[in-house]
């Protein structure tokens, strides 16, 4: 998984917003002049990673970058205002509900964020995350600010650049209203947010008391060595919400190495696959049916295994679904009586 390898920025994040302009400018306090099919209101500030954060025209050109992210814009609407996206290799599974809008764009790189290919798509704005397109030393929302981008970072990344208290499936639903904010489309989607916080709401309630918090250990990737998730990427808020523990949790991180030992040690109730890359998910599967020393994890013992894609695993608007999925898998008498 791509978020992984992105090494830690000690900086605090400054995002220096102005609009765009045929050449890069110094990007100051004084007004610059508004790209072409840009709407004039009134500027709206949000917070993007702890900082407040102004953006003074509706964006007309949007690139984003994955699918989660990609997928967060799609739902709100906003699919006439993408030129480009970025970082959705073939093997990421799509929402069928958006292969359709996602044909049409056009695909600036398949791997990669490509500052040339931005600026070449005259994009006006752009939507990623830190390991989720923005790298320190390559692209990121300074240097796009420089080209007179404004950006929007990602919440669950910002751990990438400062700390944070915990992840939670809040922080999407926080990142879809500031996208609706500044793109000034709060009314026609706040019955599609209130949606999806109402049935996270639901499933709070459902599994706030339950007796027992099953064990999970999150299974990415790696044969030597696990990737998995730690306490700051989004399986922990989907386990979490779904009323079971993340064995990983003490890993301040989100995406890190674990080791079969602690695997071992901690024993987990149940084993989260996250299905995208080689081999699939039934592949990983076997791979720890196989593997001698999990032979007597109560996981494996009892087959006890749930998929997620990688835009489930990672934040966008299906987390609430397999929040949901995932509880009633752990907690079935909980969920007896809930709507998908």
């Amino acid at each position: 998984m791509e978020l992984r390898r992105a090494s830690l920025c000690g900086a605090a994040l400054v995002l220096l917003l102005g609009a765009c302009s045929k050449q890069a400018e110094p990007m100051g306090a004084s007004a610059t002049a508004a790209p072409a099919g840009s709407a004039a209101v009134a500027p709206v500030t949000v917070e993007v990673c702890g900082q407040p954060t102004t953006y003074v025209q509706v964006p007309q050109r949007a690139v984003t970058y994955d699918v989660g992210i990609t997928e967060m814009f799609l739902y709100l609407g906003l699919g006439s205002r993408l030129v480009g996206t970025a970082g959705i290799p073939e093997n990421k599974e799509v929402d069928p509900v958006y292969r359709q809008q996602l044909e049409v764009a056009p695909v600036l790189s398949r791997k990669g964020i490509n500052l040339e290919a931005i600026v070449g798509a005259r994009a006006d704005f752009v939507f990623a995350g830190w390991s989720y397109g923005f790298r320190p030393g390559e692209v990121t929302p300074e240097v796009l600010a420089r080209h007179g981008i404004p950006s929007y970072v990602l919440t669950e990344s910002c751990i990438r650049v400062g700390p944070r208290e915990r992840v939670s499936m809040d922080d999407t639903l926080a990142d879809l209203r500031n996208i609706a904010r500044i793109f000034r489309v709060e009314a026609e989607v706040a019955p599609r947010i209130q949606g999806l916080e109402q049935s996270l709401r639901d499933l709070e309630r459902r599994t706030r008391d339950v007796a027992q918090r099953p064990s999970v250990f999150v299974y990415d990737s790696g044969e030597d060595i696990p990737t998995t998730s730690g306490r700051y990427g989004m399986p922990q808020a989907i386990i979490e919400a779904a009323g079971g523990r993340n064995i990983f949790d003490d890993i301040a991180s989100n995406w890190p190495k674990g080791n079969w030992e602690d695997v071992v040690a901690r024993n987990p109730e149940w084993i989260v696959i996250v299905d995208y890359g080689h081999p699939n998910a039934q592949g990983k599967i076997d791979f720890l049916l196989n593997k001698p020393e999990l032979s007597q994890l109560d996981a494996i013992r009892h087959k006890r295994f749930f998929v997620l894609t990688y835009a489930e695993a990672t934040p966008g608007p299906r987390n609430m679904a397999r929040a949901r999925a995932l509880a009633a898998a752990m907690h079935p008498d909980s969920m007896a009586d809930a709507r998908p």
